[in-house]
């Protein structure tokens, strides 16, 4: 009895599918299954079987058979994958969803789950959506922060209020609580205008709700001279309310960019860009040079975006200018024409690439202070103890950007010392670098023949009183920090202590060398656990949201789904480790256009959107053809 030898048939592909199933170019074989070993060869358009010896398959054969089998096989996924990509395409087409958020990992997982539950799933309806389902996942999300609640109790946690205004006007408030094992969102307020009373009646609501022995201060970027910080602390003397830091750099971020060089700069980077990026050809052209890599990337605002664009102009500039002086750069029209000539001239200019790296060098370190602190934020890692002594090396490290040229660096330095001063020397700051072992021991030898360190044992010391009223604990305390200063007892010099001290994080430092200092080092540890930043999620993420503007009767599901959304979001960025966190988490699809015009797609609707991009494209040509 005989039956046809299929060569696809482990891979579930018929051989008349392959081109290749003829392997020795004769014919097809038939294995024999009687006592004779052998196979028969059939002749094409015979019925006649002709014995043949058996003939062991070739190198070349074996090969050429894996090769058809891996090359069935992709055609086999490419044509599953088609079929499922148009499925998923015409649902966010005919929804009208927003195609960028096809990068939310979440939508593989809601994938990846639809394809092991197999054929016969039936979707969710939409009151399942709006109600069973969605109850779920607001269960899910208060069950995470329950697990929360121990630490805020035995750790201390911050309440963090973000505030500001969209276009409109209106006013948008986050609150947010972050411990040393994470930050969660609590809910969002939308005012149709400021009001300081409601606004403290509303921090303080959340305090309650939080738990007030568990709150040592409300971080916010509302300024610390307003009623409402007054108010606060009328009634709550023992909470600290501090200024955001991450607002604060962006702060300095803003001042830098006012800098005539600098601004004049990333207008002309602006303008180059917008040159490339608003003409197809040019684009494609752009995109061979820098190996269909882009120019433009989103930030998590519009400082950030600059320096982004601005760095990866900088790396890619040697591409650039073989692009410039290239064979397709000399056949376009675009070189024989006046705006051409004037950005063929901006590109192979030496003086435009060394201002770039000028403005880089201002920005770029103190984006490593927001780049840390934003990396704290989502993982719950507390940065209250470094961000003063990150902006002392931050200036240092301008300095050393600018050859410790004074005239380069000592503005930037200016502008940091002012908002430095203004926000982020409170007596908490000063008291949390104070008591990292990894500053004041390492300059410890400075900080003692100077009035310095007499102000951080103050701050220290009013931290002390405002954290603790017993008159017992507090004269300990005073004691065990000259035991600190001194490093005496289990802080003396010499000791494991002050070994291990550049290797330990200040937390885990103050735990297993703070035994001779109880009180202390209960008061450090609270101190050290803190954050020093309010901005717990990107601002466009509210923004969008309340672009929706929901009915009355659907507030309630809407409220909830913005709980949902922004909680899954810090979630997902604390799982997104390895991206770098200046990097919007889910950029908009048109949001290149803020830095390509440098206005936002919601300002130019205020006026012609069109007439917008044109003046903004002739205002930036104009910039170059006079520099």
């Amino acid at each position: 009895m005989c039956y046809q030898l299929s060569l696809g048939s482990s891979i579930g592909y018929s051989p008349k599918e392959d081109m290749d199933d003829d392997v020795y170019g004769y014919g097809t074989f038939y294995e024999d299954t009687t006592e004779e070993s052998g196979f028969k060869y059939k002749n094409q358009g015979s019925e006649e079987s002709i014995d043949m010896p058996f003939v062991p398959p070739t190198e070349r054969t074996l090969k050429k058979r894996e090769e058809a089998q891996t090359t069935n096989c992709t055609k086999w996924t490419e044509k599953k994958r088609k079929r499922v990509t148009e499925c998923i395409a015409a649902w966010f087409h005919e929804a009208g969803i927003p195609s960028n958020t096809i990068c939310l990992d979440s939508f593989d997982s809601m994938l990846q789950a639809a394809v092991k539950s197999g054929p016969g799933v039936q979707r969710p309806s939409p009151n399942e959506l709006d109600g069973l389902i969605l109850q779920r996942q607001v269960l899910a999300i208060n069950q995470s922060i329950e697990a929360l609640k121990k630490s805020w109790a035995l750790d201390g946690c911050s309440i963090l209020v973000d505030f500001w205004k969209d276009l409109n006007q209106r006013c948008l408030l986050n609150f947010a609580v972050h411990c040393s094992q994470g930050v969660s969102f609590l809910h969002y307020i939308s005012l149709p205008s400021y009001d300081d009373k409601y606004v403290f009646r509303l921090v303080d609501f959340c305090i309650e709700e939080v738990g007030e022995k568990n709150v040592v201060q409300v971080v916010t970027n509302m300024d610390s001279e307003t009623t409402v910080a007054k108010m606060l602390t009328a009634k709550r003397p023992y909470i600290f309310w501090t200024h955001c830091a991450a607002y604060c750099v962006v702060l300095m971020l803003e001042d830098i960019v006012r800098i005539p060089l600098i601004k004049s700069t990333i207008a002309k980077a602006r303008s180059l860009t917008a040159f490339i990026y608003g003409r197809p050809h040019l684009l494609d052209m752009m995109h061979h040079f820098i190996n269909q890599q882009d120019l433009l990337q989103v930030g998590t605002n519009d400082y950030i975006t600059s320096y982004l664009n601005l760095k990866r102009l900088y790396d890619k500039r040697v591409e650039l200018k073989t692009m410039f002086v290239s064979k397709e750069w000399e056949e376009s029209k675009w070189s024989k024409e006046a705006v051409g000539k004037r950005f063929y001239n901006l590109v192979v200019s030496k003086e435009f690439w060394d201002r770039v790296l000028y403005a880089i060098n201002s920005f770029e370190p103190l984006m490593d202070v927001l780049r840390s602190m934003e990396s704290s934020m989502t993982n719950g890692i507390p940065y209250m103890t470094y961000i003063y002594g990150a902006l002392e090396s931050a200036k240092t490290e301008i300095a050393l950007c600018f050859e410790n040229k004074e005239e380069h660096y000592l503005p930037i330095w200016d502008i940091i010392n002012f908002r430095q001063d203004a926000d982020l020397k409170t007596p908490l700051h000063l008291a949390s670098y104070f008591l990292n072992p990894h500053f004041y021991y390492h300059y410890r030898s400075e900080l003692e023949n100077s009035e310095i360190l007499a102000a951080f044992i103050d701050a220290a010391v009013e931290c002390m009183c405002i954290m603790c009223q017993d008159e017992c604990t507090q004269k300990k305390i005073v004691y065990q920090l000259e035991l600190y200063t001194t490093a005496s007892m289990s802080f003396r010099r010499g000791s494991h202590a002050i070994r291990t001290q550049m290797n330990l994080d200040p937390v885990s430092w103050w735990e297993l060398h703070g035994g001779a200092a109880k009180e202390l080092t209960t008061m450090a540890l609270r101190i050290l656990r803190l954050t020093c930043a309010s901005l717990t999620g990107e601002q466009s993420w509210i923004e969008k949201i309340h672009e929706k503007n929901p009915s009355p009767v659907k507030h309630k599901q809407f409220d909830d789904s913005v709980f949902v959304m922004v909680n899954r979001r810090l979630q997902a960025k604390v799982r997104m480790w390895d991206n770098d966190p200046l990097l919007a988490y889910l950029p908009g699809e048109d949001e290149p256009f803020e830095w390509l015009v440098g206005m936002s797609r919601l300002e130019a609707q205020l006026e012609d959107k069109r007439s917008a991009l044109l003046q903004a494209r002739a205002s930036s040509r104009d910039e170059v053809a006079r520099s």
